[in-house]
């Protein structure tokens, strides 16, 4: 039998809806309140009731015969045209909007496709696609169907075998209509390393001899281990133990991402700190007034100095000419090798290819020993380490963990609510806090939240002037421990995630708020801060989208298919004369790190949860602690959402204002290339793809954004709206790819074939070219009217 089910309305276009008969309709929905007469009742209205009530469960069978199939038996289910009918044509990405409008508001939806007939079906992983796909749409304690040996394959098949079955085996059958699983139980844990090393493992902390045992027969050594397991302590005592034999000091240099590090490294191996300020004692080497190694450690951007200070750009020259013992330290080189290559500031950025050259060139230098740590290397680093010093890397892993509990939660108002009950606990108790937060400004509201406290008490640590100029930030950020205890109330954001710790003090309790940029390793380095914490709170959010790089790929190849394509949009001999100077190691390291810190940032809460547990952290839902806390009056500041925008960076500013130039008509590409070169003079391939504009120019006037912005005033059925909006829907998921990449967009955001006009999914399309709408009034004939007009961008 086939069912001609192409919809009465949008609600059910694309799925098949079994014709439920009244009496069907009401032993299946009467007990969710549905109600009718035989004279009045159609299909129609039992599925719309359906679709408007998320307490009723559905399951997705991949036909019509299927969903017929389970109604029959008490479930009621929709069908899709095969294992890829919930797609719109031609988007993989775009979900069907029947199945979207589905699973609203937390309904239970299982996916039932049939039982695979060979090892390359591809049901399971379709289903599992599907159900999780669903949940993330909103859909609550659903899965995918998990087939029984021995017993039918298909849904149709199951229900035949259950009406002849005798009575005995009806019970049993009847028990497994229920069983599925669930998209979480399908996750294993994430880990950054799934390749085969060379590992040596340990149960407990680290110590010298696990250094001094391999040393001889191993150039480069990583340290893996949680936070807290001693592993600069056991590089240092190492090094003192080969001093000692070989009587001779040994050169050590270091490469950091964080000036902090810089401060706390370069005190406990001795040597210069080119992060302390021009003329101090720790510039030239000498801590609590002695010297003790030659040698430095510094950030990227002071790699190279056009000056006469010595720099580990002139080590590399040093060491060439005149080889001696040297030891590399590369401390959280996961962090090191991310910042060099990709991130850091303008100061990194003007000089990145000289500090690359500089790394690069002394990793390959066979005089120089490479001891790294890091509790969350991975393959990336170390295939990285491998192809640069032409070793293969020693992986030492402790397995040693401390372990604690860790209160985990969504960061909405509720949970928000029972983090503000705990640290007003925790002020009552007289005790101490540490507080982290995304963004500046929710960490001050946080804070202003709470009762007042005496300035003494209360140290404040963000990017803020007023709080660089406090002095009491840098004191605490050079001797944590001696500081730290001094202070009741300590809030810090993003830019304290590592490089200062306070572990004899206790603390009652370290809570942080991850919002905005903040990345799941730096997350993870937060909540370490205070070591002798007794209660931990985390809020994180499923996605931190805002902290993903420029490509928005979460593969290898996907990312440096998108660089490319910025680079053949480009000026190509810039970008040829930049590669050139580059190890291909660098090069491919370059798209798997965009690959990956793209991949946590939009599955952050799965990869969150698999690092955390690598630290030994025990993760407890938020609510078993919100069962625990008192009613108190909460201030008005914590109901208020924080809406402040953030502040451009310098690489997005310039993307702005050259687009926006380039739409008004007052530029042209030409000249914007020449000042995106003029802009990252010094720094590499990949700082040029991030200010270089061609794609991202391309694609808008593909798109026809240019004549949209052009018009000024819109409207609803405008047509420079309606074109805008038919060329997003006429893309294939290889242009929908494209069009993310250039726009900095994600493709399951972009309107399909089946989606119908909506004006919201194009405004971020054209604030991307430096462009914003403002609603200006309304007609009876053209509905709301939206006047387009140039951002601001030197307020923001």
């Amino acid at each position: 039998m086939k069912l001609d089910a192409t919809g009465w309305d949008e609600v059910n276009r694309g799925l098949m809806l079994p014709p439920l008969s009244f009496e069907g309709a009401q032993v299946l929905l009467g007990e969710h309140g549905f109600s009718s007469t035989p004279e009045t009742y159609t299909p129609e209205q039992a599925w719309l009731f359906i679709f408007k009530t998320p307490e009723v469960p559905v399951w997705i069978e991949e036909s019509a015969l299927k969903a017929m199939a389970a109604c029959s038996i008490g479930q009621l289910a929709v069908g899709v045209n095969g294992i890829n009918g919930w797609h719109q044509k031609g988007r993989s990405d775009r979900l069907m909007p029947a199945l979207k409008l589905l699973a609203k508001k937390g309904r239970k939806i299982v996916v039932r496709f049939d039982c695979p007939g060979s090892s390359k079906s591809q049901s399971i992983h379709q289903a599992r696609k599907l159900a999780r796909r669903m949940e993330r749409e909103g859909a609550r304690n659903g899965g995918w169907w998990c087939w029984l040996p021995d017993k039918p394959g298909k849904t149709d098949d199951f229900v035949a075998a259950l009406i002849k079955a005798d009575a005995e085996t009806k019970r049993e059958l009847r028990g497994w209509l229920d069983a599925y699983v669930t998209t979480s139980a399908t996750n294993s844990n994430y880990r950054r390393i799934k390749g085969t090393w060379t590992t040596h493992q340990t149960k407990d902390e680290f110590n010298a001899d696990d250094l001094l045992k391999v040393a001889e027969t191993h150039r480069v050594i990583v340290l893996k281990g949680a936070t807290g397991t001693g592993k600069s302590k056991a590089m240092l005592a190492a090094l003192e133990s080969l001093e000692d034999h070989a009587q001779t000091k040994f050169t050590v240099l270091g490469a950091y991402h964080r000036s902090s590090l810089v401060h706390k490294g370069a005190h406990e191996f001795g040597v210069k700190n080119l992060s302390a300020p021009p003329k101090s004692a720790e510039r030239a080497g000498l801590h609590e007034g002695l010297t003790m190694r030659d040698g430095l450690f510094c950030c990227g951007e002071s790699a190279f100095k056009d000056s006469s200070e010595q720099t580990l750009w002139k080590w590399l020259r040093e060491l060439r000419d005149n080889p001696r013992p040297t030891l590399l330290v590369l401390d959280e080189i996961s962090q090191v090798l991310a910042n060099w290559t990709m991130g850091g500031t303008d100061a990194l950025r003007s000089i990145r290819s000289k500090a690359l050259n500089a790394l690069e060139g002394l990793l390959a230098l066979d005089c120089i020993h490479v001891w790294a740590a890091d509790a969350l290397v991975g393959d990336i680093e170390l295939n990285w380490l491998k192809s640069i010093t032409g070793c293969d890397p020693l992986l030492i892993h402790s397995t040693f963990t401390r372990e604690r509990d860790l209160f985990m939660g969504l960061p909405n108002s509720t949970n928000e609510r029972t983090l503000n009950l705990r640290l007003n606990d925790v002020i009552q108790a007289q005790q101490r806090f540490w507080l982290g937060h995304g963004t500046v400004a929710g960490l001050h509201r946080c804070l202003d939240a709470l009762p007042d406290s005496q300035p003494s008490e209360e140290l404040r640590i963000t990017g803020e002037k007023e709080s660089r100029d406090d002095p009491w930030v840098p004191r605490l950020m050079a001797n944590a421990e001696g500081e730290g205890p001094q202070y009741k109330r300590i809030g810090f954001s993003p830019a304290v995630s590592c490089g200062i710790s306070m572990a004899a003090t206790p603390v009652a309790l370290t809570a942080i708020v991850q919002a905005y940029c903040w990345k799941a390793e730096d997350v993870i380095q937060a909540l370490n801060r205070a070591r002798n914490s007794s209660q931990r709170i985390l809020l994180a959010p499923k996605v931190v989208p805002e902290a993903a790089g420029i490509t928005k790929e979460t593969t290898a190849k996907e990312a440096s298919k998108a660089l490319e394509e910025r680079m053949r949009a480009g000026a190509l001999d810039d970008y040829a004369a930049l590669l050139a100077d580059r190890h291909p190691a660098t090069k491919r390291a370059v798209a798997e790190l965009e690959a990956r810190n793209n991949f946590e940032c939009f599955n952050n809460s799965w990869c969150l949860h698999g690092l955390l547990q690598e630290e030994g952290y025990r993760i407890r839902d938020l609510e078993a602690l919100e069962r625990q806390q008192g009613e108190v009056n909460e201030s008005p500041q914590t109901k208020q959402s924080d809406r402040r925008e953030r502040s451009l960076e310098a690489a997005d500013a310039f993307r702005m204002e050259a687009l926006q130039r380039l739409a008004l008509g007052t530029s042209d590409l030409a000249s914007e290339r020449r000042e995106a070169r003029r802009l990252i003079a010094g720094g590499s391939f990949l700082d040029l793809a991030e200010v270089d504009v061609s794609e991202t120019w391309k694609v808008a006037q593909e798109l026809q954004l240019d004549d949209l912005i052009k018009a000024t005033t819109v409207f609803r059925n405008s047509p420079e709206l309606i074109t805008v909006w038919r060329q997003l829907q006429a893309l294939d998921r290889s242009g929908v790819k494209r069009v993310a990449r250039a726009l900095g967009c994600r493709p399951d955001r972009l309107p399909g074939p089946m989606d119908f006009i909506d004006v919201r999914k194009i405004w971020p399309l054209i604030k991307v070219l430096g462009f914003q709408v403002k609603k200006t009034g309304e007609t009876r004939a053209n509905g709301k009217i939206w006047m387009i007009e140039p951002i601001d961008i030197n307020s923001k």
